[in-house]
């Protein structure tokens, strides 16, 4: 089973949130390029800082690279105890840096949970390209047909989709999306983790 991070396993919005107020603060003409980031979420932050704010990434990156603890999201704790209890193999893919990505689970005490953790300068390419779920999926010794990816928004559904694995999408920290994303593979609770994965044909469950 593979997890996205950001707004799946944690919330890390409200320390972007504080970036980008402080660099409008700073800047208050950089207020323009705020919308262009927030559409973007969920691609690698470099390059959502260059698209919002072109030509300032070395000067804006140091606002967003400040250690923040995240928050776990509600729920999600029992849910990884309970499939480690299983004996379930699990992996963290995101388009965070992979230092940023280990502290952040150790920090909120998830770490332990996850064999293998895959950041942004571990893929060539990253979400929605299918590479990081892929050799998230080597080093899990798992295969494709027999994995569950997990992720909050379209670019994790679109990734999960190309590497060929069965893709659920976490909505229990965007509770708007919840009430208008309709289909099985939407999932409003983390309980439903456990859920799905105990109805029985597991390939009958989105994807």
């Amino acid at each position: 089973m593979v997890w996205d991070y950001d707004g799946t396993l944690v919330e890390t919005r409200f320390a972007d949130e504080a970036a980008v107020a402080e660099l409008v603060a700073r800047h208050p003409a950089s207020r323009a390029g705020a919308e262009l980031f927030w559409a973007t979420d969920g691609q690698p932050l470099l390059q959502r800082i260059e698209l919002a704010w072109p030509g300032r990434t070395e000067e804006i990156l140091p606002l967003f690279s400040q250690p923040v603890r995240p928050r776990r999201l509600r729920g999600v704790t029992p849910v990884l105890t309970e499939l480690h209890h299983r004996g379930y193999r699990m992996a963290v893919v995101s388009s965070r840096r992979h230092a940023a990505l280990e502290w952040g689970l150790r920090a909120c005490g998830l770490r332990r949970f996850f064999r293998a953790v895959v950041g942004l300068e571990d893929v060539t390419q990253p979400k929605p390209d299918p590479e990081g779920l892929l050799l998230a999926l080597r080093l899990l010794t798992v295969a494709a047909s027999n994995a569950v990816y997990i992720g909050d928004n379209e670019v994790d559904v679109d990734a999960g989709r190309r590497a060929g694995v069965i893709t659920w999408r976490a909505l229990w920290a965007h509770p708007d999306a919840a009430a208008a994303i309709p289909g099985p593979f939407a999932l409003r609770r983390p309980r439903e983790v456990l859920e799905r994965l105990s109805a029985p044909p597991l390939a009958a469950v989105g994807g």
